[in-house]
């Protein structure tokens, strides 16, 4: 933030007249700039008015806390986040098998190592995404653009966004932490099993952290009952992951709807990840068609998943409240996205017939390693994502997540996020040789 009051003058606010009557030197409306906005409750004790359009705002024009030069240090006093220490052991995540036993496992004879702990694409990354890469390396001696202007209009372009609605980061943990950094939340709502990387980003702000936990005899569905939780919580904050990591499963068009008119009325920021719908048939879906309309909506992609780029660092978010782009933009390190992922990143939102090969993919495997797991005792949910979910519930094999292990077969233990406990495990979806080599071992240790 810059050391002045002047941060806070906004003349051209486009949510007049909830600053009306004020002197250009007393403005202390500013939502577009303002950084206690968001804040529940706000110090300054404001009423709520409602726009034609719909929006519902805060009245700050009788604020009691207003940004004058005098009352500068007392906002950056509130505005100052309280850093926490998080245990990265915590928050571990598929992917970090351990390298020595993959390396041994696949040195024996009759074993192969394959990781089915990473839920990225099965195709592997696009060939010409590689060339873009090969033939990008003499750019990397300079900088990158700050903005990814480039990249943010192509991006737009394919979702039919605005690009100024679009901020692009260092991959999808990046942006979670740039995003509660920016509206530094008191109380945010976290509708478990999921990510975790909500979390770990809201207690590293001293932010406390609710759950609404989904239920197993309900597929773990989300359903009307979250509207108690959020009564009850009393958020200024909620993150939904849709399709939902680990589940697969995806929230019911109509009740999404109904839990984003909730959250514009009662002034609560959504995050919605997304970073596994374009592996659905419902990726249509989107919350990006609410975007022009949510001035509280946040949406999160990322390049990771669906073109197999996990190691280049690439996501985006995107939001029409251009006040809080600012304030993500104005925390966000400069020149977090390197060049080559830029151009990656350009190169891969060329792929569209890869798109549909990798979904078509995703759906006949899917009912394979279904039936398969079926087949074998298992208790299957019905993802809709490039993984799939499932529960041991037999005492036949109660180390059988070890004994792949041993034969270089690496798979998701859920164990670790909130609201499931030893039981419940993912895999991802691969190509039909490995995914038949995992269900033939699978058996054999049955």
């Amino acid at each position: 933030m810059q050391n002045s009051a002047k941060f806070f003058k906004n003349t051209d606010c486009s949510y007049f007249p909830c600053h009306k009557g004020l002197d250009e030197d007393e403005f202390n409306c500013l939502f577009c700039y303002c950084p206690l906005y968001a804040k529940n409750p706000c110090p300054g004790n404001p009423t709520y008015i409602k726009k034609d359009d719909g929006r519902v705002i805060k009245r700050c024009t009788d604020c009691t806390f207003p940004h004058k030069p005098e009352n500068y240090e007392k906002i950056m006093n509130i505005l100052r986040i309280k850093k926490s220490a998080v245990s990265a052991e915590e928050y571990h995540h598929g992917g970090e098998c351990n390298l020595e036993e993959a390396s041994l496992g696949a040195n024996y004879p009759g074993r192969f190592c394959l990781d089915f702990s990473v839920n990225t694409n099965p195709l592997g990354m696009p060939e010409n995404v590689k060339s873009a890469i090969k033939n990008s390396i003499d750019l990397c001696e300079k900088y990158p653009d700050q903005n990814c202007i480039r990249l943010k209009n192509k991006i737009a372009e394919w979702k039919s966004l605005n690009p100024e609605q679009i901020i692009c980061g260092n991959g999808a943990s990046e942006l979670i932490s740039l995003a509660v950094n920016a509206i530094n939340p008191r109380n945010a709502l976290i509708i478990a099993p999921t990510f975790s990387g909500y979390e770990r980003a809201l207690k590293i702000c001293d932010c406390r952290v609710h759950y609404h936990f989904l239920k197993e005899e309900q597929n773990f569905d989300l359903d009307e009952t979250v509207f108690d939780t959020i009564k009850r919580a009393s958020p200024d904050m909620i993150f939904v992951c849709n399709p939902n990591n680990p589940t697969g499963r995806m929230i019911n068009p109509g009740l999404f709807e109904k839990l984003l008119c909730e959250c514009e009325e009662n002034g609560i920021f959504l995050f919605v990840d997304e970073c596994f719908i374009d592996f659905t048939e419902r990726a249509r879906e989107t919350a990006l068609r609410f975007i022009e309309n949510s001035s509280h909506l946040i949406v999160l992609n990322a390049f990771t998943k669906i073109f197999a780029m996990a190691g280049l660092r690439l996501g985006y978010l995107v939001s029409s409240n251009l006040g809080l782009l600012q304030k993500i933009n104005s925390l966000r390190p400069e020149w977090n996205v390197s060049e080559i992922a830029q151009i990656t990143g350009e190169a891969a939102l060329k792929e569209r017939d890869y798109i549909q090969k990798t979904r078509n993919l995703i759906q006949n495997e899917r009912l394979f390693l279904n039936e398969k797991l079926k087949a074998l005792g298992f208790k299957v949910f019905n993802s809709e994502a490039n993984f799939i979910f499932f529960e041991n519930q037999s005492d036949k094999a109660p180390n059988f997540y070890q004994s792949l292990q041993e034969r270089g077969i690496f798979i998701r233990n859920c164990d670790n996020f909130i609201g499931l406990k030893g039981k419940f495990f993912r895999i991802a979806i691969k190509k039909h040789e490995e995914n038949e080599k995992f269900t033939e071992t699978l058996r054999e240790i049955l």
